[in-house]
């Protein structure tokens, strides 16, 4: 679940930063930033359900040896906040190697007559600063989710 999740932030956090690049450079369209930054949303609240609602025996059972609400409260953020840097590290080291094979090709006269638009850091720093907003509102509904996961559950039968 944490590479699907990792690959889906990745290519959500570089699309929205190409299409901010391309609409500071006055070629894009706004409502293509704001579809993927409610996709985004609508994603991390997504990541946060599904991890305390997949592991609601893991969560419990760690409440029964013993781990307070705030111990498993800073797991998951840990979980959230790294799926989305990992996301982050992996568009940085693309946009390295597109911006050096680019410039590569367009140094051998390989690229004649294409002109490659690529996306500067600007746009990828204000995308994940959106992003990273975003995963505390996905860190609060995990938070307040794991409230509500009881210690008994882990001491109940398999099956029951």
């Amino acid at each position: 679940m944490f590479v699907i999740f990792t690959c889906i932030y990745t290519i959500l956090i570089f699309l929205t930063s190409f299409f901010i690049e391309t609409t500071l450079a006055g070629g894009g369209d706004i409502y293509f930033i704001i579809i993927f930054f409610i996709t985004s949303l609508i994603l991390s609240l997504l990541y946060a359900w599904i991890l305390v609602a997949r592991n609601r025996r893991t969560w419990a059972t760690l409440k029964a040896i013993g781990w307070t609400n705030a111990n498993i409260n800073s797991l998951i953020t840990g979980i959230i906040l790294y799926t989305t840097i990992i996301g982050f590290i992996l568009v940085i080291e693309g946009l390295f190697h597109y911006a050096a094979i680019m410039t590569y090709l367009h140094s051998a006269n390989l690229l004649k007559g294409y002109n490659p638009i690529l996306v500067s850091l600007l746009p990828v720093v204000i995308t994940f600063g959106v992003f990273l907003v975003v995963q505390i509102i996905a860190i609060l509904v995990a938070n307040r989710k794991i409230l509500k996961v009881r210690p008994m559950l882990a001491l109940q039968r398999v099956g029951e």
